[in-house]
């Protein structure tokens, strides 16, 4: 079983797992709380944070906002190879608008 800390950015705010205890990929938003850019930049003084843009390739490409070194991860394949390289305790924070 993967276990990763996994946060969920969305347009209005940040759905964030307790970094504390490190849990399964959630598969629904209800599965993580929300929290706001000041929360997120405390995460970031106490961990490395991968960020990884979920937006469509469309999304993307007219986005004029992307957090520099964000990965995109554009199909299954790569989802699969990012979860199996991604270092266990790593914090990966996915955002989209």
């Amino acid at each position: 079983m993967l276990r990763k800390t996994i946060h969920v950015i969305f347009v209005l705010g940040l759905v964030f797992s307790s970094s504390a205890a490190l849990a399964a990929i959630p598969t629904h938003p209800d599965q993580v709380q929300r929290i706001n850019v000041i929360d997120l930049l405390a995460l970031q003084r106490q961990h490395s944070v991968i960020f990884v843009d979920t937006r469509t390739p469309g999304q993307w490409q007219q986005a004029v906002d992307k957090i520099p070194g964000a990965l995109r991860i554009t199909s299954q394949a790569e989802f699969d190879e990012f979860k199996r390289t991604v270092p266990s305790d790593s914090v990966v924070v996915t955002y989209c608008t």
